[in-house]
Formats: structure tokens, C-alpha cells, sequence
């Protein structure tokens, strides 16, 4: 049995030295956490949480025999609060904040880790839940995923697949839809951009962020024709863009 009043923690890791890192860092620095055990794979991992029951788990996102996703296919109403560690990659990154995970990139920084497990021990806060689990998997892997847009004090769910294009409005972003509806979602074209850019999206000029599924053709690579017959003029800077555009869709 862990100790009294410590907070029952596994580790689900495949590389090692980094399974070793957050072991010694929470036995020296995190006095309020007890880890009970360790895995590397996903089947272990399922075997460990069912056998510790644990409230808190520091999980890679990729282990050993898949992504950690399939974990939790085979655990039954999850009861445990995660803080995800994975090596940076900008698409995940950008994922997990919009999904408001708490989360550490590789190399781990020490009081950024802290700052995580804090944030749990002091507020007994949950982050994790599987609804937004099962969101995060779909908008990484598949192609028809779906995602939350704030829309004023309300959420808009909707198909990545039927945007057509997305534009600046000030500090807010205007979704163009396929079926004629729009959504002023209540972040910045920036923000969409870093989120999108890797799911099939391309930026003509700094206003405007369009869905590669809509280009209908492309005249002199200067100007974008859409399925909606919308002419988009791509800015010089972006021209190049356009150029490795054309080539992987050639």
C-alpha cells in the first residue's frame, strides 16, 4: 500500500532514461507523489493501472506497441488525472492547447514538470477526461476529424472537412463553411494557423487561411480559384509556399 495521504502515481514511458528522469525527479522534488509502478507498452500499461488504481499518470503519447490512445480502449470510465510527456512536435503541441491538456515536452524542463504535477496536488483539478481524449486522437489521425470552436460563450463543433476558408477579423477569426454558414470563433488567424497548417491548410496572405480540399484550380500561381469560385490572391512572401503547395499536390 502507498503512503498515507501520497498521491498514488504510475509512469507510462518507453525510453528509459526518461522513465529514470521523472522517477528521480518525483522521488526527490514531488514528495507528495508515490509512484507504484512503471510501463513502457501499452499492454502493460492497462495491466498496471488496472492492478494501482492510480489518480495520477505521466504518459507518452507513443510507446513501445502503439500510441497510448489504445490504453484507454480497454479501461473502462478512466478515474485518474494524466500529464501527458512527449518529444516536441508542433501538431501535438498545438493540439494539447487547444484541447487544454496539461502536458510536458521532451527534453523535460524540470519546473515546467513541477508547475504540472503542482497545478494537480494544490487544485485536485482534472484536465484529462476521455471525451477530450477521443477529440485529440481524431483531429491527429484522421482526416474527417472534428474540433471546438469558441463562438462567443458557447462551443461550435465542427467537421475540419467543411471549412473552406478561415478569415482574420481583428483578434477574432471568421469561419467560412461549405453549406454557406460562418463562425466568428473568438481566437486569431494566428492561433488557427499554427493549430491547422499541418491538417490541410494554406495561408495565401496574412488574412485569409484556406482548405487545400477547396482550391478548385490555380492561375499563374498568383491566384487561388476555390470550389465557390472565389478568387484568393497569394502575397509575394507566400509564393514559395504556394510553389512546395503545388509540388505535393502535383
Amino acid at each position: 500500500m502507498w503512503g498515507v495521504n501520497k498521491i498514488n502515481t504510475i509512469i507510462v514511458e518507453d525510453d528509459l532514461s526518461s522513465q529514470e528522469y521523472l522517477l528521480g525527479f518525483i522521488n526527490k522534488d514531488l514528495s507528495q507523489l508515490e509512484v507504484t509502478g512503471t510501463a513502457r507498452s501499452v499492454n502493460d500499461a492497462v495491466t498496471l493501472i488496472k492492478q494501482k488504481d492510480p489518480e495520477l499518470i505521466f504518459m507518452d503519447i507513443e510507446l513501445l506497441d502503439g500510441y497510448c490512445f489504445k490504453i484507454f480502449e480497454q479501461i473502462e470510465k478512466p478515474n485518474f488525472e494524466v500529464i501527458f510527456v512527449t518529444a516536441f512536435d508542433n501538431l501535438i503541441q498545438k493540439a494539447m492547447d487547444h484541447y487544454a491538456f496539461s502536458y510536458i515536452i521532451k527534453p523535460i524542463d524540470p519546473d515546467k514538470l513541477k508547475a504540472a504535477a503542482l497545478r494537480y496536488i494544490e487544485l485536485k483539478e482534472r484536465l484529462f477526461n476521455e471525451s477530450k481524449l477521443e477529440r485529440f486522437s481524431h483531429f491527429l489521425f484522421r482526416k474527417e476529424s472534428r474540433f471546438l470552436l469558441q463562438v462567443g460563450n458557447e462551443y461550435v463543433s465542427i467537421a475540419l472537412n467543411e471549412i473552406v476558408k478561415c478569415e482574420a477579423q481583428g483578434n477574432y477569426t471568421l469561419f467560412h463553411m461549405k453549406d454557406g454558414a460562418s463562425h466568428l470563433a473568438s481566437k486569431s488567424l494566428k492561433y488557427y494557423e499554427s493549430l491547422l497548417k499541418e491538417k490541410g491548410f494554406f495561408k495565401p496572405h496574412r488574412s485569409v487561411m484556406i482548405n487545400v480540399d477547396c482550391i478548385k484550380s490555380i492561375y499563374k500561381k498568383e491566384t487561388i480559384i476555390l470550389t465557390t469560385n472565389e478568387k484568393i490572391h497569394v502575397s509575394v512572401r507566400n509564393k514559395t509556399h504556394l510553389g512546395q503547395l503545388i509540388n505535393t499536390l502535383s
